[in-house]
């Protein structure tokens, strides 16, 4: 139902009214705080577009709150421009200005044309009221009317249009005539008599301003039988306004008669007291009773004066300029906050990026002293003499030489991919490619159990002799172990975990028997086939 009452809003504000009244009163309090806060909107915004009073619904405040806290902005917007419309009909002009300003700077670069619209005509309506700023007024309804026009509704253009020539009449008469007379046109399409009566209320208006009163008393004749006979309380406003315009014109022609005739007729609450004083002196001034004149006169000078002072003091321009103020105050401060997080994090993003650069170097630089070190030990192995027989030492000699010279290229191939790629991340897929190239995982098993043969001659079959249990796999575990690889180089040979070798060094203890750990086992029996 809310959102049925929403898409009903901007198009049939009577359909909406209806559709939110029809919601039950007692789910109210059950509602999610979203939906309550919702309902309390689309509530307050069907009464004010169906121009039924909205000073009591202060619940307004209630969505205010919400929508400030939880969002969508645009909800906020809508929430802020209604409160401010509460205030506008309890005379509070300040709180109402605030919260439009606040409501037009959320709205500014993302709102529709149509809230824009309707924002700049309350802020127009704020100022008209006040008697002060006719400029500021003017230059409101102007851009509503752009608002409107570029939203293509055109029930606004037709309000837009009729309010702008309201507002230049005061300014400039003749500048206001063609926007009556586009209103007046746009309300004859759209077959809207309440606005065809606004409409010829300001060519009344016109026709006085421009001195052509036998012109006013002739239209407003017209417009007075062809209204007169079907008037609704929506013509109460205009046609006051047109009979004052008729009694003027007959008081500065000269029939004071006829003027108080009229003037009797006006309701005393239709006009504002400084307008009732001006036509009272009008007549007196056609009665030639210049006493009365004075006196009139004198009084609407002075209800003049005290609503323009108390215009004046609203401040309401000053009100204006300070929200604007506060508003590029707020930004700046949000700007250099941003810009004081930026470089905290700029210099962050430098400290880790140097703190990872110097891990790197460092790394790089154990790395190279750790191969210029194993470099070495293979040449000293390379010149150290065996002590076994001769033909022994011939054998051993010569696999020493083959694994020495497959150690020898692999190193040289570690060093050139490092000082090519030492300082990139690419480093370990050419590590990898060597060691896929050196040892394979299909022929690695061979190559290593020869060079276990070659550095300790018939340690493995002794070894397979003494435990007919150890598969291959499990000698092939154990020639890697003698061979003195770290853990890490052993799992990288055989592509598995280190929970996976954990688990095999286990199986292959408990097959030997030993209750030792499998590698206390290999150094105890290496050391025993050395003396040997």
């Amino acid at each position: 139902m809310l959102t049925a009452t929403d898409s009903l809003m901007d198009t049939d504000p009577e359909a909406a009214m209806y559709s939110i009244m029809t919601i039950d009163s007692t789910i109210i309090p059950l509602m999610r705080k979203r939906d309550r806060a919702r309902y309390l909107l689309l509530r307050t915004e069907a009464r004010y577009k169906c121009s039924l009073p909205v000073r009591e619904d202060t619940a307004i405040n209630k969505a205010v709150s919400f929508f400030a806290n939880r969002g969508p902005k645009s909800s906020y917007a809508s929430a802020l421009a209604l409160r401010g419309a509460v205030g506008f009909e309890n005379g509070d002009f300040v709180s109402a200005l605030k919260d439009y300003k606040d409501a037009e700077a959320i709205i500014h670069d993302s709102g529709s044309f149509l809230k824009k619209g309707m924002l700049h005509t309350r802020i127009a309506e704020l100022y008209r009221l006040t008697f002060v700023n006719d400029s500021i007024t003017v230059e409101r309804y102007r851009k509503a009317l752009e608002c409107f026009q570029q939203a293509e509704q055109p029930d606004y253009i037709l309000q837009g249009q009729l309010s702008l020539a309201r507002a230049l009449l005061h300014v400039s008469p003749d500048e206001a005539f063609p926007h009556i007379l586009a209103g007046s046109a746009l309300a004859r399409q759209l077959a809207d008599t309440n606005m065809m009566l606004v409409a010829k209320e300001l060519k009344s208006s016109y026709l006085l301003a421009k001195g052509l009163y036998n012109e006013v008393i002739h239209v407003n004749r017209r417009t007075c039988r062809q209204y007169g006979r079907h008037k609704t309380p929506a013509h109460d406003s205009p046609m006051a306004n047109i009979m004052l315009a008729t009694a003027t014109a007959y008081a500065k022609t000269g029939h004071p008669d006829s003027a108080k005739a009229i003037a009797r007729g006006i309701p005393c609450n239709a006009l504002d007291k400084a307008v009732w004083h001006r036509l009272n002196y009008d007549i007196a001034v056609s009665e030639g009773d210049m006493d009365s004149a004075i006196a009139h006169l004198l009084e609407e000078n002075r209800i003049t004066d005290s609503t323009s002072t108390a215009g004046y003091q609203m401040h309401l321009r000053g009100v204006e300029k300070r929200h604007s103020a506060d508003i590029l105050n707020e930004q700046y401060s949000s700007f250099i906050t941003r810009y004081k997080t930026f470089l905290i994090i700029l210099a962050g993003m430098i400290c880790a990026i140097s703190a990872v650069a110097v891990t790197i170097y460092s790394r790089n630089m154990r790395l190279k002293r750790k191969m210029e070190k194993d470099i070495a030990i293979i040449r000293n192995f390379n010149k150290e003499k065996p002590t076994t027989s001769s033909g022994g030492r011939d054998i051993a000699g010569q696999g020493s030489l083959s694994v020495t010279e497959e150690m020898l290229k692999i190193t040289d191939e570690l060093m050139d991919a490092y000082y090519k790629y030492g300082k990139t991340r690419v480093i370990s897929s050419y590590v990898k490619a060597i060691l896929e190239h050196h040892f394979p995982n299909g022929g690695t098993m061979a190559r290593v159990v020869r060079i276990v043969d070659s550095i300790y001659p018939g340690y493995l079959a002794e070894l397979h002799k003494n435990y007919p249990s150890l598969s291959e796999k499990d000698i092939y575990l154990i020639a890697m172990m003698a061979c003195g690889f770290s853990t890490g180089t052993i799992c990288a040979l055989r592509r598995i975990s280190e929970n996976s070798l954990y688990v095999e060094k286990t199986r292959v203890a408990k097959k030997i028997g030993e209750n030792i750990r499998l590698a206390d086992f290999i150094s105890r029996s290496l050391q025993a086939a050395r003396q040997s």
